[in-house]
């Protein structure tokens, strides 16, 4: 996660200058907008499973695995519009809880496994995105939007059996893509409800995505 938080440092710094100058030198977007803020929660639903589990977090010992995957999230964050249908956004999502249970026959104790009894996992994923969006003219009261990026994400909580307690996190960088729908409320304000689809794959010990219907407030500048 430490090479897109520094470009969107970077670009935050940059981009301000560049939308500025391109008001000043009388460009045919210069009326439009040039920066907008948004957020909003969100519902998440994981593609997330008892065998997904296993494969992540179990010793061979683990069997009744019960999963929660259907939690709130929310996101924020910030845009600048190139022309009157490009953004480039960047911002923070919360995609929300993952809970997980098991229980383990102990098998594997003595190999440093679990011990017998209850398994629960408690974690959840958060991280920062960049990416583009696609969208109708801002000044049309009804419109749509597709989005895409990349999102730098944490997965991290708890791992707990009978006997002991630890934390884990695990960490990458994958893709995202959006589809929505603006309604206007206000001149320069929207109310925005999308769908969103998050890969969460480290290619080593997590393979998951996260699914999301958010509702979005944006303010416009």
């Amino acid at each position: 996660m430490k090479l897109l938080p520094a470009m969107t440092f970077a670009t935050l710094v940059a981009l301000p200058n560049f939308v500025l100058a391109e008001h000043e030198s009388g460009s045919p977007y210069r009326g439009g907008p040039s920066m907008y803020v948004f957020g909003g929660l969100s519902a998440t639903e994981y593609d997330f499973e008892a065998s997904d589990f296993r494969y992540s977090f179990g010793d061979g010992s683990l069997s009744d695995v019960q999963i929660d995957n259907e939690t709130n999230g929310l996101r924020f964050g910030v845009g600048f519009g190139f022309s009157p249908e490009l953004a480039l956004e960047m911002g923070f999502v919360d995609l929300g809880k993952l809970t997980a249970s098991g229980v383990s026959d102990g098998s594997q104790v003595l190999n440093n496994g679990y011990s017998a009894g209850r398994v629960d996992m408690d974690a959840d994923v958060d991280g920062v995105f960049l990416g583009v969006k696609v969208h109708t003219p801002a000044h049309e009261p009804v419109g749509a939007y597709a989005r895409f990026g990349v999102y730098a994400w944490e997965f991290a909580g708890t791992l707990e059996d009978s006997s002991r307690s630890g934390k884990f996190s695990v960490e990458g960088t994958d893709p995202y893509i959006g589809i929505g729908l603006r309604f206007a409320v206000a001149r320069n304000a929207d109310i925005q409800i999308g769908y969103d689809h998050y890969v969460l794959d480290d290619d080593e010990s997590v393979n998951m995505s996260a699914n999301t219907l958010s509702a979005d407030f944006v303010l416009r500048f």
